[in-house]
């Protein structure tokens, strides 16, 4: 519970009738053993990848990545120029968005902070920069918030668009599909308790 919903110490001894200092003393004590028996550290995904070495620290061994953008309501603030900020047009509520990067195994190697609901998803990964840190060889799987990518990274995979002068065809439809059967590994984790 400690890993996956991060919850302080106090909320902790709340809910399994204990003090706080007792609760951290058990996880300082437990963790170590937990990531003795896993054979892995068990930490908190990356908020920032500055290299190739760093990307592949976060996803050893990986040949596909899926990224993916999510919105987690909030409470509206009492200050409207903050509200305005927050307000997602697409979710018609105040909401905080993130990203989040995971491999083929459902493994969240990267999720930057979170942002205001009303920045785009294509937006908030020109910020974090971390296309260019993603070597050529891993193919990067991400929805159609994030056109444009393809011009970024040489090996992406994203869905075709169609418009009203220029309907997609048959084929570009089943494409999509195809594209859209592989995406759904990221849209089935529920990473709001992350963000």
């Amino acid at each position: 519970m400690y890993l996956k919903c991060y919850p302080t110490y106090d909320l902790q001894g709340l809910l399994f009738g204990l003090d706080r200092t007792r609760v951290c003393r058990w996880v300082k004590i437990l963790l170590p053993v937990l990531e003795m028996t896993l054979g892995r550290e068990c930490v908190l995904p990356a908020r920032q990848i500055r290299s190739a070495e760093e990307f592949f620290r976060a996803f050893p061994g990986v040949k596909d990545v899926f990224i993916d953008g999510t919105e987690r309501p909030v409470q509206k603030p009492k200050n409207l120029r903050r509200r305005k900020k927050m307000y997602s047009g697409k979710k018609r509520q105040t909401t905080r968005k993130g990203l989040i990067m995971t491999d083929e195994t459902r493994q969240i190697g990267f999720i930057p902070m979170s942002k205001n609901g009303r920045r785009h998803d294509k937006r908030l990964l020109d910020k974090v920069d971390i296309i260019r840190h993603i070597p050529p060889e891993v193919t990067i799987w991400a929805d159609t918030g994030f056109q444009g990518i393809d011009k970024q990274h040489p090996n992406t995979q994203i869905p075709k668009k169609g418009t009203r002068k220029r309907p997609l065809s048959p084929e570009q439809k089943q494409e999509n599909k195809i594209i859209s059967g592989i995406r759904i590994i990221a849209k089935r984790l529920n990473f709001d308790y992350i963000i």
